[in-house]
């Protein structure tokens, strides 16, 4: 009786041990998905102003080729 005793003691011991270490694992689970949260964050905002910048440069672009075009077409129509 003794020996079962101890042989469930050293299981519970063992059982306790790998909790632990699910418990140590998950939390270093929830700092990682923690972190790729905030890097997805600031990367999505970087990408996304790069976009902006991009669409702005070539709606100048575009602005300054419509106002030559309405210059040309202002022009010949004086003439």
């Amino acid at each position: 009786m003794e020996d079962i005793l101890k042989q469930i003691l050293s299981e519970l011991k063992e059982i306790k041990t790998d909790i632990g270490e699910l418990k140590t694992g998950q939390a270093r689970l929830e700092v990682g998905q923690q972190n790729l949260q905030q890097n997805l964050i600031k990367s999505l905002g970087t990408y996304t102003e790069k976009i902006t910048e991009h669409v702005d440069d070539k709606t100048e672009v575009l602005n300054k080729r419509v106002y030559k075009v309405e210059s040309e077409i202002e022009r010949v129509s004086r003439q």
